[in-house]
């Protein structure tokens, strides 16, 4: 009996043992079977390529799970931070991108295109592309490119307020998901205005050149032709060359003084310097000169100007350079007046005149070399007094600018920061 009972436990406890062991392999195997699927799905997942280590396979792969689970975090954090990157370096882009799905809605847009276009003020992403562009031209330009036609060649187009000059192309981009059109917006306008200044110097210079060597010319094959015999004549003559001469050798000059501005070659001596005393001196020098024209000048400056560290002779040379303009726009029986003050820092210098004053939309070239506006056309200066004046004040720190004055005229100032201590 004790046999037959001790037969029958040892029976079960083996077929138990079998059992869990039939269980325990059929658990590994469902579950090397679900990790095989998995690898093969996500080959890029590093924890997941590893064998089941372990006693326990459950234990195993919920290691491995849970490591596979932490890689995956990691990788969905970094591509969320180059996202960020990208969204970032997007919206700095100089230039304007707009996105556009294939239904012409906006996908997306950077900040220099909502500064470009009129529509994009308000939220532009999701709505129709005319509402955002509301430009006959860069419609055409994306309707073509949703068309699938070849990409055309850029337009060029006027946008925004004020008005800028912009390159405009339109693309589309395939290989995604869904094709998508670019509208690329190049803001040309300083180019193109540094294309004006240039064609402007070119004119200038050949124009300033060619005058006084037309005079040269002229006066030389008049003297060769016979007039050195007269002598009063010839000496006539020569003192119209020498005055050519010393025309073309200013212009040299200040081409060579302006060059060397610019480029920060100019040396300054810098003293501390009473700018008050500094600019009762110049003015005395253009007293004559303002006489004979009947024009008043004055100098109005306020009390104890603290000193200002600069180089005189540039300060002088700025001073002359803006009573010389004064003067010349200033109509007989007019005003010049120069004004010193000490505001925010700085010593603070305005050159009033009475003159025509400024048209608005030259107020901010008077200061481009060679530029010369209306109420100049008629002037014989080169055209390079401003230009100079703007270099030599930034080459001490400084700032100008012209205005024109309420009661009429034209007001040129500049700024120079002063030992206030």
């Amino acid at each position: 009996m004790w046999t037959f009972l001790l037969a029958t436990g040892l029976g079960m406890l083996f077929g138990a043992l079998v059992v869990w062991a039939w269980q325990r392999w059929s658990l590994h195997e469902r579950l090397s079977r679900a990790l095989d699927q998995l690898r093969q799905e996500h080959p890029a997942v590093t924890p997941l390529q590893r064998p089941l280590l372990g006693d326990d396979p459950l234990d195993a792969v919920l290691s491995q799970l849970g490591e596979a689970l932490r890689h995956l975090e990691r990788e969905r954090e970094q591509a969320q931070a180059r996202q960020q990157q990208l969204a970032a370096l997007f919206d700095h882009l100089s230039d304007g991108v707009v996105l556009i799905d294939p239904e012409g809605l906006v996908l997306g847009l950077n900040r220099a295109a909502r500064s470009l276009l009129a529509g994009a003020r308000d939220s532009a992403v999701g709505r129709p592309y005319p509402e955002v562009v509301r430009d006959y031209e860069l419609n055409e330009l994306v309707a073509r490119a949703l068309a699938g036609a070849e990409a055309p060649a850029g337009r060029f187009v006027e946008l925004g307020r004020p008005r800028r000059s912009v390159q405009a192309q339109a693309s589309a981009l395939r290989g995604a998901d869904r094709p998508l059109v670019t509208l690329v917006l190049r803001d040309i306008t300083e180019l193109r205005r540094t294309e004006t200044i240039r064609r402007d110097f070119v004119a200038n210079v050949s124009h300033d050149l060619r005058t006084p060597l037309a005079a040269l010319q002229a006066l030389v094959d008049t003297l060769l032709d016979g007039a050195l015999a007269d002598r009063t004549v010839a000496e006539d003559f020569l003192r119209r060359i020498a005055t050519e001469v010393e025309h073309l050798t200013r212009l040299v000059n200040q081409l060579l003084e302006l060059t060397k501005a610019e480029s920060g070659q100019l040396q300054l001596a810098r003293v501390p310097t009473d700018l008050a005393a500094l600019a009762r001196t110049t003015l005395e020098r253009f007293r004559p000169r303002a006489d004979a024209k009947r024009i008043i000048l004055e100098l109005a400056s306020s009390d104890a100007l603290p000193p200002v560290p600069c180089d005189p002779d540039r300060i002088v040379q700025v001073l002359a350079n803006l009573l010389d303009n004064a003067l010349k726009f200033t109509p007989e029986g007019g005003r010049v007046r120069v004004e010193l003050a000490h505001e925010d820092g700085s010593v603070v210098v305005r050159v009033h005149d009475t003159g025509p004053g400024i048209p608005s939309d030259e107020i901010e070239r008077v200061f481009e070399r060679f530029f010369k506006g209306d109420r100049a056309r008629s002037s014989a200066g080169s055209g390079l007094g401003l230009a100079i004046v703007k270099h030599l004040v930034q080459l001490h720190g400084g700032r100008v600018w012209a205005e024109n004055a309420p009661e009429g005229g034209a007001v040129v100032g500049f700024a120079l920061p002063c030992d206030c201590a």
